[in-house]
């Protein structure tokens, strides 16, 4: 049986803060809700959220298969590249070398023609290279990268138990540049909030669902939205990334936003745009918005924008 609303709010009054209870609101997915305080601390927005005992989370590309709405996507996905990359930019590629190679030997240029010929000899072993790269030149290959890449990218497999917390609405972005993710981490826990754990963090985006995605097993309606992130805002409208997820809680909806957690080695929720940015493709960009992503800690770079990390603070109620 679920914990009465006047439990939890005197759970929280014994926490001694200022927490403020707005009301409460409505949680949940796909028909399934629940009931919860929306709370505020000087002048941000917290949730209660329940823990739960022996949580499934990570991924294992062998023993947690695809759901069918995702592989279809991904299916699209190579359509779509692979008709764009391989067959028309390559006729164009093509068409463009046969004009100037016809042309040389109008002229009578042949010393000319030979040489574009190399030229396109050359561009098109480097273009095979790139579609094999980025995984188009087969459905076969295009999903063994993606295998590939998640094996590299996610979290293992496991199991927790997670207890109930306060948690902040949506994450913030850091004050000012950090020197380290250890010291950002460190000053970030200093009390009277801490960050969660990888545990809890995949707990709070996926609320235990065994989905890839924390929407679920779809990328329809999806796409568009990822590959245009700059135009999603934090609002509750009827776009899949504008949404709060099953918890109430704003969550992997910015592979821009890379997400502080107790941990020094990597972050959660991004990969501060490269992959997107460096036109990388759906094999690298949509495991941003997975709840298992990892992002390593990048020691070549000296120090954290305070553009592109941010954190999200918790209290863990006593049980």
């Amino acid at each position: 049986m679920s914990e009465s609303l006047n439990s939890i709010r005197s759970r929280i009054e014994s926490l001694g803060m200022d927490f403020q209870f707005v009301k409460t609101v409505k949680t949940g997915a796909n028909g399934a809700e629940r009931e919860t305080w929306l709370l505020e601390y000087e002048g941000s927005r917290f949730i209660f959220v329940p823990g739960r005992k022996n949580v499934t989370l990570g991924w294992d590309t062998d023993k947690c298969p695809l759901g069918d709405g995702v592989l279809e996507g991904l299916q699209e996905e190579f359509s779509s590249g692979h008709g764009y990359y391989y067959e028309e930019e390559l006729e164009d590629l093509k068409g463009d070398y046969q004009e100037r190679i016809d042309e040389a030997e109008e002229n009578g240029d042949s010393g000319k023609a030979e040489e574009l010929r190399s030229e396109l000899a050359e561009e098109l072993e480097s273009w095979n290279e790139d579609i094999e790269e980025k995984g188009y030149a087969s459905w076969e290959g295009f999903l063994a990268k993606w295998n590939e890449h998640l094996s590299q990218c996610l979290s293992p497999l496991r199991a927790a138990d997670i207890g109930d917390m306060i948690v902040e609405v949506d994450s913030r972005y850091l004050d000012e540049d950090a020197p380290s993710l250890e010291q950002a981490v460190l000053s970030l826990k200093q009390g009277p909030f801490t960050l969660p754990t990888e545990d809890e963090w995949e707990y709070l985006c996926n609320g235990g669902a065994r989905t890839l995605f924390r929407w679920g097993d779809t990328l329809s309606g999806v796409m568009t939205e990822i590959f245009n992130v700059g135009t999603v805002w934090k609002s509750e409208g009827n776009t899949i990334l504008e949404q709060p997820n099953m918890l109430g809680l704003f969550i992997a909806y910015d592979s821009y936003k890379n997400e502080i957690i107790d941990n020094i080695s990597y972050t959660k929720g991004g990969d501060g745009g490269c992959s997107l940015c460096g036109g990388d493709g759906a094999i690298y960009v949509l495991p941003c918005y997975t709840a298992f992503y990892r992002e390593p800690a990048d020691e070549r770079h000296l120090g954290l924008s305070k553009n592109y990390f941010c954190y999200r603070r918790i209290i863990r109620l006593p049980q």
